[in-house]
């Protein structure tokens, strides 16, 4: 066979197998399934479009690819050719988004897309299309997309960070904004539906940003039973917003089959593509979760706070849990909350009450606490419950406000933010802890050196290693303990050298040190074998 012949017969087999390709997947959609699609798709569209509209139905994935993508494709195409709504044009060819190219759709449909990646030109000439004045719609998977590029993501309203509400699940659904114009068919009624629902983390996901329109409804005990996180409190299915001069519809149901001939979820995508053309004209503003009524109630809570004593009924601050829960989606709500709870901390709240609200801000503090917390540190009768909030909240502001404490504590409450700078590895408190190793108090020493063992640094290390030749009796045991950490660290980093030569050193030291360096030694130099 000549090398011509070859070559025309590869390109044949190519054009074949995608023929086949594409046979299977048009055969994946039963005849009985496309007529469920095609009765459950609206008779007529719900605006009367402005002019001939175009949607870009893109289902690219370069991660999980999702089986109800050809569900879904089919379904638009069927919705537009049957509403007179627009024209669906179906593709996975990242080129359609060069300006040339996109400019003749008024909007994009991510159907099932995942971990798309836009690069340069491809970049701006999205940015250009929505903020220029035209739309976004995102079908379910549709926020896994954008991992490098935060506008995006932003754009999007949210970016997913897992789906404890699996496939299999039912979940119940309530309409946050039942009024509104995209929520007619649902009738002002929230619903049980069985499908995956997307987690989309604040503050990307957030209620001052974007028009919820449905999330999750906690209230339905099997649904709140699946949340993992303080924050799935508050999760999103649909919601609107504006982005520029464009607009931007989501929504998270579509991983199971049966979405695409659900007759009132096929009417609520409809009525968003609508909108993202920008033939629906509605309201986008975002509503925060918490109204004047429930500011009301959550002032009065915090009241009955105040005077909470352990042994009485938790109800006022149940009831006040609840409604931190609610606010996980607005950042806006959270720093008022953050700011009243501060203030029942400095004013003669009981310590139970103050525990409480100190555990609240270990969840949602911020920098704003520091000064508060801060000055708390240093009280005997309130310093655990104070670190106990500062150890969960990031920043270099609350590093800085415990070392301060350090230096003006003695007894307990010192060893307390020892720990607390050791769990939070502090670098920079090295130098104080190092000191500390000499500290006539046993408790102080001992927790020194367990800290600069957590901190695990460079610096720490060394102070480790010269803290070890000048210490006997239980202190070198701790310090040998810590030290040895330093390495398991050394070898979790990669750098097997250091770590080796600390194993080697700690091999000298009695039982049981001398076996978990032996045992660190023989692991790593196992791992190298391997390698």
């Amino acid at each position: 066979m000549s090398r011509r012949s070859k070559v025309i017969n590869t390109a044949l087999l190519a054009v074949l197998c995608f023929s086949v390709l594409g046979e299977i997947s048009q055969a994946a959609i039963s005849a009985d399934e496309l007529q469920k699609i095609e009765k459950a798709a609206p008779m007529k569209a719900t605006a009367r479009p402005a002019k001939p509209r175009k949607l870009l139905v893109f289902n690219l994935c370069k991660g999980f690819k999702h089986s109800s993508i050809p569900y879904l494709d089919k379904a638009l195409e069927i919705m537009g050719r049957k509403t007179g709504a627009y024209q669906a044009v179906i593709s996975d060819d990242m080129s359609m988004f060069r300006p040339e190219n996109l400019k003749q759709f008024d909007a994009v449909c991510f159907n099932n897309t995942t971990h798309l990646k836009f690069e340069g030109p491809l970049r701006k000439s999205l940015m250009d299309f929505i903020k220029g004045g035209k739309g976004i719609v995102g079908i379910h998977a549709a926020t896994d997309n954008f991992n490098d590029w935060p506008e995006a993501q932003e754009m999007m309203g949210g970016k997913f960070t897992g789906h404890p509400w699996g496939g299999g699940d039912t979940v119940a659904i309530k309409l946050d904004q039942p009024k509104h114009p995209l929520m007619a068919a649902f009738k002002g009624k929230g619903f049980k539906i069985k499908d995956e629902i997307y987690r989309t983390d604040p503050p990307l996901y957030s209620r001052d940003n974007q028009l919820v329109l449905m999330s999750l409804d906690m209230s339905d005990p099997a649904t709140k039973a699946k949340a993992s996180k303080p924050t799935d409190a508050d999760t999103g299915i649909s919601w609107v917003k504006t982005f520029g001069k464009g607009r931007l519809f989501y929504c998270s149901l579509g991983h199971n089959h049966h979405i695409a001939w659900d007759p009132v979820i096929l009417q609520h995508y409809l009525d968003g593509i609508q909108f993202a053309f920008g033939d629906f004209k509605v309201d986008t503003k975002p509503r925060p979760i918490i109204s004047s009524r429930k500011e009301t109630e959550m002032d009065e809570l915090l009241e009955k706070v105040k005077t909470y004593d352990w042994g009485q009924s938790r109800e006022p601050l149940t009831k006040l849990s609840d409604m931190i829960r609610d606010a996980y989606g607005s950042p806006a709500e959270l720093k008022r909350i953050e700011k009243s709870m501060l203030e029942v901390l400095r004013s003669d709240a009981t310590r139970a009450g103050k525990q409480f609200v100190c555990r609240k801000l270990s969840i949602i503090g911020t920098e704003e606490s520091v000064s508060t917390l801060g000055a708390m540190l240093t009280k005997p009768k309130f310093s655990d419950m104070a670190r106990y909030a500062l150890e969960r909240i990031p920043g270099a502001a609350i590093d800085e406000a415990l070392r301060n404490a350090l230096r003006t504590t003695t007894g307990k409450t010192r060893v307390g933010i020892i720990n607390t700078l050791g769990q939070r590895r502090d670098n920079r408190a090295v130098r104080a802890l190092r000191s500390l190793i000499r500290d006539s108090d046993p408790l102080t020493t001992g927790a020194a050196v367990a800290a600069l063992g957590n901190i695990a640094g460079p610096r720490a290390t060394r102070a480790l290693a010269q803290a070890k030749d000048r210490a006997t009796g239980k202190l070198r045991v701790l310090v040998c303990d810590a030290y040895l950490k330093c390495a398991d660290e050394l070898a979790a980093q990669g750098k097997k050298e250091d770590a080796l030569a600390i194993y080697n050193e700690l091999m000298k030291e009695p039982k049981p040190i001398n076996i978990a360096a032996l045992r660190g030694r023989i692991n790593l130099l196992q791992k190298k074998d391997k390698k």
